[in-house]
């Protein structure tokens, strides 16, 4: 049993390095553009698919489809932002909500409709890593080596750019930020690119792990949501921390318990902690 939960311990460690990656893009747009993106797992389950497509339908090797997946999704991100987010901006909370929720059956039924209801996913066979009586993934590895990268990429984009310190300024301060000559419709056309390419990065890790279907995105979406409102909305190294939270209890609950039960205790550790901090781990309160 003890190697069980050191084995759950690391896998869990390992996942949260790829929640962290998918929180992030959500904390980024909601930090700048101040919006909620209650689509953002269908955008994952979207670029899952692009890249099975480019792959399995198209012949294109896997990497050049990943590529492309992350391309096409940061274009789409584009797009939301153009037609759906634009005419929001100043529309009551709850429109945006509304809107960008609807957003969520339109993508799983076009899913539905363009892929049908089974599961689609890339043969991929990789081995497993074993360190005395424990096994690790090698899939979830490479995910958590590839989202700590990408993550470390970011921060140097944010801190070391003029664009990322634009976003961070924006985010910060919307009108000091105009005042400084600073295009806010730029940036948030950015931050919704950025956002969009990084669910294509997480569908990218999640293809050796998963198999993919129309309502894939789903807990997704709820999972990124509760680690960036656990860690502090907009708060970025907030997320961090509560998504490696979230990975190391969801794993070693479902192996002292079942998966079911896992769900359960990271919601009620969400809970526990909306009524300690309602402004999360590392938010401030209003």
């Amino acid at each position: 049993m003890a190697d069980q939960i050191i084995m759950a311990f690391i896998n869990g460690i390992l996942l949260g390095g790829v929640l962290a990656l998918l929180a992030f893009g959500l904390n980024l747009i909601f930090g700048v553009v101040k919006i909620i993106h209650m689509a953002y797992g269908q955008f994952v389950m979207l670029g899952f698919y692009l890249i099975y497509s480019f792959n399995a339908i198209f012949h294109i090797p896997l990497v050049p489809a990943m590529l492309l997946g992350i391309a096409a999704m940061a274009l789409l991100g584009v797009l939301t932002q153009l037609l759906l987010i634009n005419p929001l901006l100043n529309a009551p909370r709850l429109n945006q909500l509304l809107a960008l929720a609807s957003l969520i059956i339109v993508l799983e039924n076009l899913a539905m409709i363009i892929w049908g209801a089974d599961y689609r996913g890339i043969p991929l066979t990789l081995p497993i890593i074993n360190i005395g009586e424990v096994f690790i993934r090698s899939s979830y590895l490479i995910a958590f080596i590839g989202a700590i990268v990408v993550l470390g990429l970011l921060y140097l984009f944010l801190h070391r750019t003029y664009l990322g310190l634009a976003i961070r300024a924006t985010a910060q301060d919307l009108e000091m930020a105009e005042g400084m000559g600073i295009n806010p419709r730029i940036v948030y056309y950015v931050t919704l690119a950025a956002g969009g390419a990084l669910t294509g990065v997480v569908a990218a890790f999640f293809v050796p792990i998963y198999t993919v279907h129309p309502h894939f995105g789903s807990s997704f979406t709820i999972m990124a949501f509760v680690i960036v409102v656990f860690g502090g909305m907009g708060n970025l190294l907030g997320g961090f921390i509560s998504a490696f939270i979230i990975g190391v209890a969801t794993s070693v609950a479902a192996v002292l318990y079942t998966n079911e039960l896992a769900d359960i205790l990271a919601l009620i550790l969400f809970v526990l902690v909306m009524l300690v901090r309602p402004q999360g781990l590392l938010g401030v309160r209003a």
